[in-house]
């Protein structure tokens, strides 16, 4: 019945000095982490891997979370589950509300941040959240017997099209760094699953800092997990010195620029999903007036 099927060499390191000993004997080996997007696909079985794979279960140094007074560090094994529990105190509420997205609690207790990070080609919830929140990665290159190690922002870790950019040399994302400031307004919105409705699916992070009834710092990023991953500075330059409320006739200018901003930058997104993110980015100014009006 499984004639053919061949079981792949499965190395297991315990230390990072380990991994980097087997990531240079073995410079094709696949990198396991909790393995749900790996094991989501069609034909995932990597039975035709020269090098094997490299399993990160063991590797309790990717397994910590740690915090200073300026900033949370996470490490790449940590789980989504495991970073709910831990994190209520010291996490935004934006980043927890997208853990909570992040599929079924089961499947949440098998995602790792840094799997979640390092999918190849498709942009999920976190990546777009903590790209809103300025952090940073930690990454490990290995090539040739020498480790060199680089924080990255989560922002620059993609391609305008959510490619992840770690090069072509064996790359290991170890942790992710967090600021404890955070926007005075954090809304996260994700319509559709990104893995079962990927060509409807539209992602959106927001985060504004007011002062007094004024916007002095706006982030957001749209993410169509196979499509596009996208932050306009011109916008967010454009909002940070708004004084709010921002009249109705604006608020609309400014969604139909971010359509034709989407448009020229990203092909391939469906009309479907323009409207759809230009919807997100209208309620989220329309609830910034509601929340000056109110005060």
């Amino acid at each position: 019945m499984y004639e053919g099927i061949r079981s792949p060499v499965i190395h297991t390191p315990k230390t990072l000095a380990e991994f980097a000993t087997i990531a240079n004997r073995y410079p094709q080996a696949l990198i396991w982490a909790g393995g749900t997007h790996l094991m989501s696909q069609k034909e995932y079985y990597p039975s035709e891997i020269k090098d094997g794979i490299i399993d990160l279960g063991s590797l309790d140094e990717l397994k910590k979370i740690t915090r200073n007074d300026r900033f949370v560090e996470i490490g790449a094994m940590v789980t989504a589950s495991q970073l709910l529990s831990a994190g209520k105190l010291v996490l935004p509420e934006i980043l927890q509300e997208t853990l909570r997205t992040l599929a079924s609690q089961i499947v949440r207790r098998q995602i790792t941040i840094g799997g979640s990070l390092c999918v190849s080609d498709r942009r999920l919830g976190l990546s777009t959240t903590l790209a809103v929140l300025d952090a940073m990665a930690e990454v490990k290159y290995y090539q040739g017997g020498k480790v060199s190690t680089h924080w990255i922002p989560i922002s620059k870790l993609y391609d305008k099209e959510g490619q992840l950019l770690l090069g072509a040399q064996k790359a290991l994302l170890c942790r992710i760094r967090i600021g404890l400031e955070y926007g005075d307004f954090q809304k996260f919105v994700i319509v559709e699953d990104p893995i079962r409705n990927t060509s409807e699916c539209v992602i959106v992070a927001f985060q504004a800092t007011l002062s007094q009834n004024a916007l002095t710092k706006v982030q957001f990023c749209i993410t169509f997990p196979s499509k596009a991953f996208h932050i306009s500075k011109d916008l967010e330059s454009k909002l940070a010195g708004l004084t709010l409320p921002i009249h109705p006739q604006r608020v609309n200018t400014l969604s139909y620029e971010l359509v034709a901003e989407l448009m020229k930058m990203h092909g391939s997104i469906s009309e479907l999903q323009l409207e759809r993110a230009r919807r997100i980015f209208e309620s989220f100014l329309h609830e910034l007036n509601a929340k000056t009006l109110s005060s």
